[in-house]
């Protein structure tokens, strides 16, 4: 409280100077059809938002149409990360069009609701969580006084619950925040 959002830009993006010195910017959540939009803006074009659809939201910050959602935001603070930085903006709008978004990992683009599905039906997988509490991760014995994220089993079942269950059994108070998961 406030909900904040970050996001990181290289120190040698095209926009760098402009996006850092901004009172205000907007964060665009892609749906799995716009992969064309991230093409067009992965690209050094001259005009960017010509070749898109897009309004402005309240702050005037640029929405583009039929995104799974979008987010502006009112510059908190910008924090030096070596070859970038981490803008921290105070989320001022917010809507969600209930589109699955759009994933790139890895050289490639995944749909997430998709890719959720598959590793959820995949025999003998692990799922995995980061619990944060109060800004600090839980860690877990790995052995040999190593320590790891909690990851577990997932042959079968809801992995949602099946993660849940782990959880608690490691002593954690799962809350009703598993429902938010689009597995």
């Amino acid at each position: 409280d406030p909900p904040l959002l970050l996001v990181c830009v290289a120190k040698t993006a095209r926009d760098y100077s402009t996006m850092t010195a901004a009172e205000h910017f907007a964060i665009n959540i892609l749906s799995e059809a716009q992969k064309d939009v991230s093409i067009k803006f992965a690209r050094p074009l001259e005009d960017r938002f010509a070749a898109v659809d897009w309004a402005r939201a309240p702050n005037g910050c640029p929405i583009f149409a039929q995104v799974a959602a979008w987010f502006e935001c009112s510059m908190h603070d910008v924090i030096e990360a070596g070859d970038h930085v981490m803008m921290v903006g105070r989320v001022t709008a917010f809507k969600s069009s209930g589109l699955n978004g759009l994933g790139y990992a890895r050289g490639g683009y995944f749909a997430p609701s998709v890719a959720a599905k598959a590793n959820s039906s995949a025999a003998g997988g692990e799922i995995g969580a980061v619990a944060v509490l109060e800004r600090h991760a839980a860690l877990f014995p790995l052995g040999d006084q190593n320590l790891s994220l909690p990851r577990y089993s997932a042959a079968g079942g809801d992995p949602a619950k099946t993660l849940a269950s782990q959880l608690e059994r490691s002593g954690l108070s799962v809350h009703d925040w598993l429902s938010l998961l689009d597995l």
